[in-house]
C-alpha cells in the first residue's frame, strides 16, 4: 500500500515510465528514413558548387552599381555570404564603396 501512495504523489507519467522499462529489452535506434539524407547530401552538394546554385544566387555576370548591391542584400536578407555568390558579391562591393564596415573577422 505504501508503493501505491508513492506512486499517486510522484505522478502518473513516472509510474508509467517505470512500468515500461523491462530490463534485457535494447533501447530501439531512431534513424532519419534514407530519402532525407540524400536530399540533405544533395543540397550540400549543391551549395557547394556555385554554377549549381539557384539562378538568383549567383554571382551577377556584371558588376553590381551601389544601388544595386542594396537591394540585393535586402534580397538575400537570409543568405551567408559563404553560400550565396549574390550577397557576396553585393557585400563586398557594397565595402569597396565605403558604404559598408565589415567585422575585423570578415574575408574574402
Amino acid at each position: 500500500m505504501p508503493a501505491l501512495i508513492a506512486l499517486a504523489l510522484v505522478g502518473p507519467a513516472f509510474a508509467a515510465a517505470v512500468f515500461a522499462y523491462i530490463p534485457g529489452r535494447k533501447p530501439e535506434t531512431v534513424s532519419a528514413p534514407p530519402d532525407i539524407l540524400d536530399v540533405i547530401a544533395r543540397e550540400g552538394v549543391l551549395r557547394s558548387e556555385s554554377w549549381q546554385l539557384e539562378p538568383s544566387h549567383r554571382a551577377p555576370l556584371d558588376p553590381y552599381t551601389p544601388e544595386q548591391a542594396h537591394a540585393a542584400m535586402q534580397q538575400h536578407v537570409d543568405c551567408g555570404t559563404d553560400i550565396c555568390r549574390a550577397k557576396y558579391a553585393a557585400f563586398w562591393l557594397l565595402v569597396d564603396e565605403g558604404l559598408v564596415v565589415p567585422d575585423a573577422r570578415a574575408v574574402r
